[in-house]
């Protein structure tokens, strides 16, 4: 009796979780230029907020682009609307990073980055995977 009462807590316990999960969130790209066969891509994330699915860039952009392999996962959707859309958490383009940096932001609180797109390594380079506080 003891173990299907366990059974049933536990049964219990991650339905909830993964009910309480609702919110996920990943990354999309477009290639936006390339120069002397330096490719690089425009990045932006998007959350689901239950209902719908919003997507964020400061720097516009911010449809028409394919999903970035391993950047889906759960995390805040308020975080992640939190660095295009509120004034406490504005991201200054190319003085705090580029929108590699911005969309790795958004992503945060899923613990995923677009390291897979043209041109990361140059914008890391410059200003860290999730840029500069100043």
């Amino acid at each position: 009796m003891k173990k299907i009462a366990f059974v049933l807590i536990l049964i219990a316990v991650l339905t909830a979780s993964i009910a309480s999960a609702k919110n996920y969130m990943y990354a999309k790209r477009y290639g936006f230029w390339e120069w002397t066969g330096l490719a690089m891509d425009h990045t932006y994330h998007c959350a689901n907020d239950t209902s719908e699915t919003d997507c964020w860039s400061w720097t516009g952009g911010q449809s028409a682009g394919s999903y970035i392999p391993y950047t889906w996962g759960y995390g805040n959707f308020g975080d992640a609307r939190c660095t295009t859309t509120n004034w406490g958490c504005r991201f200054v383009y190319l003085v705090q990073g580029v929108c590699h940096q911005e969309t790795n932001r958004g992503l945060y609180t899923s613990g995923k980055t677009v390291e897979y797109t043209a041109g990361y390594w140059a914008s890391k380079a410059a200003f860290g995977t999730y840029g500069k506080m100043s």
